[in-house]
């Protein structure tokens, strides 16, 4: 068979049965750091496709339709290394045995960008947090004058209404919770911080269920790091305000107010108990990709694992997982509860 049709073979997946991709099962290894540059998103000839590892195997694959974004479902090829970065791609099905020598190119980092099986070349996109790559908006407005304005704003009537939740300090119930508040700070896709706090905290059920997920964590070698929890209704605002117009659509309108708001929201990684360090997860906090969706199925084994082993704790101790972001959790339904505006340096 000619490379053209080993190509084409690769572009329609048509030798391949329909894979779905599940999670794993068991604690995963860590990849070298050498492999773990190349995976990611590779576009070229009207194709896209991941570059993932599992179970020490690189992995292309291969979306089964134009729609599918998160790659749950997708053809998947095996690489078998033939030496450094030079692998081969072998597929044998009932219909046609494909087989393609595959090539990556690095940068001077190390970081792979572009994929060459047989004689085409398909580039790397970079996610944001790769490369060098970081997500930003245009922030819209005085950013100064904004934030000076937000806290004399009046929160609408209608969030008001509702049972109003004790805010706690988390580490006040979890001494051994780790902060990374990125709007404190210049970490966000904003650049610039919303406001200044030092902690985070939380309405006093959620904090508790919370100490519960911890604790079930602590047991398997890992630490609770928070990324965001109680925001104030102004906090809100602020950030709606700062979007561009085109942008709006990324964060509820003030008059809406969002579930942070209630306290009943908390939006958490994973840190190592041994070393105190962050955990590298499937994606970064608020990276705006795809990486972001609780099923997507690229990055390592590893990565998936611990994604999944955060999902299964925190659900096991009442949470519900977002739809769009896998670190965000809320505890029940926050519709009764009223949206808080309590500035951070008046909670008691």
């Amino acid at each position: 068979m000619t490379i053209s049709k080993k190509l084409a073979a690769l572009s329609l997946a048509v030798s391949l049965s329909l894979f779905s991709v599940t999670p794993a099962v068991m604690a995963a290894k860590a990849v070298p750091k050498d492999v773990n540059y190349l995976l990611g998103m590779y576009y070229g000839s009207g194709s896209v496709f991941l570059l993932r590892e599992d179970k020490g195997t690189l992995q292309i694959v291969y979306p089964s339709s134009s729609e599918e974004k998160k790659f749950s479902m997708a053809n998947i090829f095996p690489l078998k290394k033939v030496r450094f970065d030079s692998y081969t791609l072998y597929e044998e099905g009932p219909l046609v045995t494909m087989e393609a020598p595959v090539h990556f190119e690095r940068d001077t980092d190390g970081n792979g960008i572009a994929c060459k099986i047989g004689g085409k070349r398909f580039a790397r996109n970079f996610f944001p947090g790769e490369g060098n790559k970081v997500f930003r908006v245009e922030i819209t407005g005085d950013y100064q004058s904004l934030k000076d304005a937000a806290p004399r704003a009046d929160m609408p009537a209608k969030l008001q209404q509702g049972t109003a939740g004790k805010l706690v300090r988390i580490r006040s119930v979890i001494p051994n919770v780790k902060f990374d508040l990125r709007y404190a700070g210049n970490n966000n896709i904003f650049g610039v911080p919303l406001y200044n706090a030092g902690e985070a905290f939380a309405e006093a059920e959620t904090v508790a269920a919370l100490k519960k997920a911890a604790d079930l964590l602590a047991a398997k070698g890992y630490g609770i790091l928070v990324w965001e929890a109680y925001r104030p209704w102004y906090v809100s605002k602020l950030a709606s305000d700062l979007l561009p117009k085109d942008k709006k659509g990324m964060m509820p309108a003030p008059d809406k107010g969002e579930d942070r708001n209630t306290g009943r929201v908390v939006d958490v990684s994973l840190y190592d108990l041994a070393t105190g360090e962050a955990v590298p997860m499937i994606s970064d906090f608020d990276e705006v990709s795809v990486r972001q969706l609780p099923d997507f199925s690229g990055g390592t084994e590893q990565q998936r694992f611990l994604r999944d082993m955060l999902v299964s704790v925190m659900t096991e101790c009442g949470f519900t997982q977002g739809k769009e972001e896998w670190w965000h959790f809320t505890l029940g339904d926050t519709k009764g509860w009223q949206h808080l505006n309590i500035p951070y340096g008046q909670i008691m």
